[in-house]
């Protein structure tokens, strides 16, 4: 399944909605996060694009893929090899983003720092997609 298509996000949406342990890690979450991978023709990503998810409460509600910039509460950026590392699980994501390998375009980390659990478990069911 190739990363940031319409088919890897909805498997997305639907392994967090199966998953016990987002939902309780994520029992108090509220907004979208939006993973975004840098512009790279090469790659067929001319303009970048993002999966959006909208999540509440432990659930995802949705998600969309979009082409450019994306709209969310939290947006994650990181070009794709990055990407790729992350959710094979070579590479964590607090020490790509210590590293600045992944960036955090929008929101703060103080804002996501309650919701550490959460973002473990985002990953770890994003890595059963992957």
């Amino acid at each position: 399944m190739e990363l940031f298509s319409e088919t890897w996000a909805q498997a997305y949406c639907q392994k967090l909605n199966e998953s016990e342990a987002y939902r309780k890690a994520a029992a108090t979450w509220e907004g979208s996060l939006a993973l975004a991978v840098r512009p790279d023709p090469a790659l067929g990503f001319p303009k970048g694009a993002a999966v959006v998810l909208d999540l509440w409460h432990g659930a995802c509600r949705g998600v969309q893929v979009v082409e450019g910039e994306a709209e969310a509460d939290f947006v994650i950026e990181a070009d794709l090899a990055t990407w790729q590392e992350v959710l094979e699980g070579r590479l964590e994501p607090l020490t790509a983003l210590m590293r600045g390998l992944l960036e955090l375009k929008r929101g703060s980390i103080a804002a996501l720092a309650p919701y550490a659990q959460a973002a473990q478990e985002l990953v770890k069911v994003a890595r059963e997609v992957a």
